[in-house]
C-alpha cells in the first residue's frame, strides 16, 4: 500500500501547523512546542505529538496515528463520486486521546433527530440539531428523503470497529448511522474484507450536503465505505486546517 503520511521534521518553531491550531480550537487544547516538537496539550495533562517522525502506510497511520496523520488525506465535498483509490479514507484516521478528552460519557445528552430521541455528545449535539433542521425542511419538499431517516441505525454505542481493536466513533457519541437497509458497507460488499470492495451508495446528495454543512464527514467518501455513517469532525471540513491553505 502506498505511503500516505509523511514526517515534517523541520516544522517552524515559531508557527504552529495549521492543523494543530484547528485541533486546539475545536477540542479545547493548547499548541505547545516542546523539545521533541509541536504537541497538543489537553487539560488532562496529556501532550499529544503533532508529528511522531514516522513515515507510514495508511494502515499504519490508522493503527498508530499522530495528529498530523489525521490531515494526511484531504476530505472532499461536492458531488458524490465513486471512490476507487484504496488509500482514500479521509477521516478514518483518529487519535483516540482527543475524543476521550473532548467527549466524556458523562456529557452525553438526549436530543431529537428525525422525530426520535437519540444520544449524542453535548459538544456536538447542537451541530446534529442543525442537521435535523436542514433535513426536516428538505424532506418536507422531497418525500424520497424520508426513508433514509427512518429506522436510524444508532448513535452512542460503546464498541470497537469491526475487525479491529480500535474504538468506534460511536463510542464517543459523535457518530450517527442512518437507515442500514438503504445503506452500503464495504464489509458487506462483493470482495469484502479479503478482496477489493466495489464502492456502492444510495444516500442522496442532499442528505450528505446537509451533514457536511454542519461539520460531519460521511463514510461514503471512503474507499472502505460506510454510507450510513456520519461523524462530527469539523476540523476536516475547514480548508484552513490543511497546511496547503497557508502557502
Amino acid at each position: 500500500m502506498a505511503l500516505v503520511c509523511v514526517t515534517n521534521a523541520h516544522a517552524n518553531k515559531e508557527s504552529p501547523p495549521a492543523g494543530l491550531l484547528c485541533l486546539a480550537r475545536v477540542y479545547d487544547g493548547v499548541p505547545k512546542y516542546l523539545e521533541a516538537g509541536w504537541h497538543l496539550l489537553l487539560s488532562s495533562g496529556a501532550a499529544i505529538a503533532w508529528d511522531d517522525g514516522k513515515v507510514k502506510t495508511l494502515d499504519q497511520a490508522i493503527d498508530a496515528p499522530d495528529l498530523q496523520d489525521q490531515f494526511s488525506i484531504r476530505y472532499p465535498t461536492g458531488p458524490i463520486a465513486p471512490i476507487t483509490d484504496p488509500n482514500h479514507d479521509p477521516g478514518r484516521i483518529r487519535v483516540e486521546a482527543i475524543f476521550e478528552h473532548a467527549y466524556p460519557k458523562q456529557e452525553i445528552v438526549k436530543i431529537d433527530f428525525a422525530h426520535k430521541r437519540v444520544q449524542f455528545a453535548r459538544r456536538a449535539s447542537k451541530a446534529l440539531s442543525r442537521v435535523d433542521e436542514r433535513l426536516h425542511k428538505l424532506a418536507a419538499d422531497d418525500k424520497t428523503l424520508q426513508p433514509f431517516l427512518d429506522a436510524i441505525g444508532g448513535t452512542f454505542n460503546e464498541r470497537v470497529i469491526a475487525g479491529t481493536t480500535r474504538k468506534s466513533a460511536h463510542s464517543f457519541a459523535v457518530a450517527i448511522d442512518l437507515n442500514p437497509k438503504l445503506s452500503h458497507y464495504w464489509r458487506w460488499a462483493p470482495g469484502g474484507p479479503q478482496g477489493k470492495p466495489r464502492w456502492q451508495n444510495k444516500i442522496p446528495q442532499a442528505i450528505v450536503d446537509a451533514f457536511e454543512a454542519e461539520g460531519f464527514i460521511w463514510g461514503g467518501r471512503w474507499y472502505h465505505f460506510d454510507t450510513m455513517h456520519f461523524e462530527y469532525r469539523p476540523e476536516l471540513l475547514d480548508p484552513t486546517c490543511y497546511e496547503s491553505a497557508k502557502k
